[in-house]
């Protein structure tokens, strides 16, 4: 067996151990998506979030959404620009089949 095959078959015992631990023991793995969260964390992100919603934000905070929604918008008519395109490719017979 090649050795580069030890690493992947001690690699999956490690997670195998890891998740077994963390049934046993009840708790979530660090960044994962079963991670209990803080409830005072929580709170705070509920307040940042109704500050948004009222507007209370600072201009550099509006100025930054406004920046990330015009590339929204670019990426999107980009993927639409692209889609014509490759539908156009299909119709002359030049797609993937």
């Amino acid at each position: 067996m090649p050795w580069f095959a030890w690493i992947a078959i001690i690699a999956i015992l490690v997670w195998g151990g890891i998740m077994v631990f963390s049934m046993v023991t009840g708790k979530a793995i660090p960044g994962s998506d079963g991670e209990s969260t803080d409830p005072e964390e929580l709170e705070r992100l509920k307040k940042r979030i109704e500050a948004l919603e009222s507007g209370q934000v600072k201009p550099e905070v509006e100025r930054r959404i406004d920046r990330l929604e015009a590339r929204v918008e670019k990426r999107e008519l980009r993927d639409s620009e692209h889609e014509a395109w490759e539908r156009k490719a299909r119709e002359m017979g030049l797609g993937d089949d």
